[in-house]
């Protein structure tokens, strides 16, 4: 059996879409005689995956385009797939492959997978991790109804009818394909994958330099932007600025989201707030056993489920968890398995109180580390989701 797999990122120890390809890739080849990876940004110059029976391709691009505008975006998107084809015809390989797997975002895999069907009748996957447009419709960002929802809107349909299995991250995902029974038929349930037998790094003077030593770390992992409402997440901030025993630490955001929180910084006096670029994954494991909660925060007006991938670092790392979000599959998860406590509103007042409960939480020993880290270890592995995914192609 040969497969073909698109990622946008791959092999990518910043970036959790290229970490969570890299692990399902690296389970995938003890199933297949052959994996080929098509990738859109640049690979590491020493692949892990060297020597062996998989093959990376990749159209280099710089990691730093997600700063340029709308418009140029969506057109270098959108043809990638032509890229990708056109690579594979030089290569000979469009009629390569039995299964053809991909992760989206991004929505513009559907052109590339389409064509390839003409030629060969692969088995077709699709990982789906976020629903878009909807969520940037959700969130004004892009209005409904308006040209560019209409275009976005056709190229996420595409994808969802060249697939023969659309795997969502949770059952909220599920309703959102009721009104299409077409594509509902498609969908299961494919929980995000977490590998947890990272080696864990001694921090770099650098980043440790940074860091209070006397102080309980509230850690935000990845993009803190407008989809994570940031400008709540400023306001909790200052509300505990008082609070000398906390502080914020934020790593990895975009750099323009960055540049906004430290703009506020400044403008507001927020000194219980260090942000600090992307670090590898061996450092993250470090960062989060020197931490006392880890959050996640999505915008309330998200009517679409998401299972933030820094959720699941933190379980992995037994953190105890603060969720800033709606009511949703990620909000229900954290209170049922008493994970942590969850925000649902938008008062940072609350939001503080809620962190005060959790405080309780901890320190009367109400959080277990060793169950969160459990809960991973059972029912989040990568064999199970390779295993799931090869499943349908038996059946």
């Amino acid at each position: 059996m040969k497969i073909g797999v698109f990622t946008e990122f791959f092999e990518s120890e910043k970036n959790s879409a290229g970490k969570h390809m890299s692990e399902l890739v690296d389970e995938l080849k003890e199933h297949s005689e052959l994996v080929d990876v098509y990738t859109l940004y640049k690979k590491s110059n020493q692949s892990f995956f060297e020597n062996k029976n998989v093959n990376i391709y990749s159209l280099n691009y710089d990691t730093r385009r997600g700063n340029i505008s709308f418009l140029k975006r969506f057109f270098s998107e959108l043809f990638t797939s032509f890229r990708i084809f056109f690579l594979m015809l030089k290569m000979k390989k469009i009629r390569k492959y039995d299964v053809l797997i991909w992760y989206s975002p991004t929505i513009f895999w559907g052109p590339l997978i389409a064509m390839l069907s003409i030629f060969k009748k692969s088995y077709r996957y699709l990982i789906l991790r976020d629903i878009f447009p909807q969520w940037s419709v959700d969130l004004n960002i892009i209005q409904k109804g308006s040209f560019s929802n209409m275009i976005l809107s056709y190229f996420e349909n595409l994808q969802y009818k060249v697939a023969d299995k659309i795997g969502v991250n949770s059952e909220g995902n599920l309703s959102y394909f009721e009104k299409n029974e077409n594509f509902s038929k498609k969908i299961e349930v494919l929980r995000t994958w977490y590998k947890t037998d990272v080696e864990e790094t001694l921090l770099p003077t650098n980043i440790l330099t940074k860091l209070p030593d006397n102080k309980k770390i509230l850690l935000y992992l990845g993009n803190m932007g407008l989809a994570q409402d940031q400008d709540f997440f400023i306001k909790l901030v200052k509300e505990m600025k008082p609070e000398e025993s906390f502080v914020f630490l934020v790593v990895g955001t975009k750099e323009k989201d960055k540049k906004n929180l430290e703009v506020e910084k400044q403008k507001l006096g927020l000194n219980n707030l260090i942000t600090l670029d992307s670090v590898e994954q061996c450092f993250v494991e470090a960062i989060c056993k020197i931490s006392y909660i880890g959050i996640f925060s999505l915008d309330i007006r998200h009517t679409t489920h998401n299972i933030p991938g820094k959720f699941l670092q933190y379980l992995s790392s037994g953190l105890p968890v603060l969720g800033l979000c709606g009511k949703g599959d990620v909000s229900n998860l954290v209170m049922d398995r008493k994970f942590g406590r969850v925000y649902e509103g938008r008062d940072p007042l609350e939001a503080y109180e809620i962190i005060k409960l959790l405080e309780h939480d901890i320190e009367s020993k109400k959080i277990k580390p060793e169950k969160l880290k459990s809960y991973i270890r059972e029912n989040l592995s990568v064999k199970s989701a390779v295993k799931q995914i090869l499943k349908n192609l038996k059946e």
